[in-house]
């Protein structure tokens, strides 16, 4: 009998300390995301931090960041990544339910900036020299407009004075071969691409002091987080983990953080690890002057439905940011 006590004792104890190990609050959320490298936070956040937080992950493979957005937007997704752009303002000064929490990569315009090989250094030699010549984006009103703009003022150029041309960023490398284009912004592994091919070239280098241009962001949709503070937050919380195993100890080359780029982008393993890395600080900090000089260009350029600049807050939380960083210190 008294071993028998101690069984059902035991028994007992086990279980409430299974309990207490498997008992955490457990939240479903939808991701949406484009299959680049870029957005590769997202996946590591899925993969590693996100069920130790206390999560059930559906990531959402979606074709561009706008889709994403007005998915988030209507609540069929809780979270999305994408390009901050025209359309996001628009959202928010029309009164959609998001907001933009954390930088998913940001980069440098020298990295992007791609010339054809067949001309530079014959035809032309200087930036200026492309006026009224063919230069490629993948889209208008998003952020690599605004990466082209900067690029062209290095020498006294603007989007306005070149023929710009929108298409995809894989089709931009034959574009480059056939003389389609002369230039673009073009996003990695496509500019080594072009590189390997000998039909692009990248002639501009990083000024001292470099700032690099925030060019995604990871998005909420409001009335959800609202609802689940705990789940946005401890959301955050990953995502800031996610980020850091790319921004520390040459992350975006790691084997792993590679390995799962290729899960989720198709993309050849060879190419990632020589492709140009992207951008991610470890703290996450944000160029606001950057930010506000975007908005300003998507004005500019007309894409906005109103007329003077919304206020920074209106479009971007960064408190779960803030209080995350609180939580795991600044590296």
């Amino acid at each position: 009998m008294r071993r028998l006590g101690w069984l059902v004792t035991a028994a007992v104890v086990l279980a409430l300390a299974g309990g207490l190990q498997a008992a955490p609050a457990r939240w479903k959320i939808r991701m949406g995301y484009i299959p680049v490298d870029s957005h590769a936070a997202q996946y590591i956040a899925a993969e590693r931090y996100l069920p130790q937080e206390g999560f059930e992950v559906e990531l959402v493979r979606l074709p561009s960041g706008a889709e994403i957005l007005s998915q988030v937007a209507i609540g069929q997704l809780q979270i999305g990544g994408g390009a901050l752009g025209a359309a996001a303002y628009n959202a928010v000064a029309q009164g959609h339910p998001v907001k933009f929490v954390a930088p998913l990569h940001s980069g440098f315009v020298e990295d992007y900036f791609t010339v054809r090989r067949a001309i530079w250094g014959s035809e032309i030699n200087r930036i200026a020299q492309l006026r009224g010549k063919p230069v490629a984006i993948n889209a208008r009103g998003v952020a690599t407009e605004y990466m082209l703009d900067r690029a062209l003022a290095t020498d006294g150029l603007a989007v306005e004075d070149v023929d710009l041309k929108t298409m995809p960023f894989p089709d931009m490398v034959p574009a480059l071969e056939s003389g389609a284009i002369w230039a673009g912004i073009v996003s990695e592994p496509f500019p080594t691409i072009a590189e390997d091919r000998g039909v692009g070239v990248r002639p501009l280098r990083k000024p001292p002091g470099a700032r690099p241009f925030p060019i995604t962001f990871v998005f909420i949709n409001t009335d959800w987080a609202r609802q689940n503070p705990q789940a946005a937050q401890r959301f955050v919380v990953a995502h800031v983990k996610a980020a850091r195993d790319l921004a520390l100890d040459n992350g975006w080359k790691r084997e792993d953080n590679l390995q799962l780029m290729v899960k989720y982008t198709g993309a050849r393993i060879e190419l990632l690890r020589r492709a140009r890395p992207h951008y991610l600080d470890p703290n996450l900090a944000v160029n606001l002057r950057a930010l506000e000089d975007q908005q300003k260009f998507y004005l500019r350029r007309g894409y906005l439905t109103y007329r003077e600049p919304l206020p920074l807050e209106r479009v971007f939380d960064f408190s779960y940011l803030h209080a995350a960083l609180r939580e795991l210190g600044r590296r």
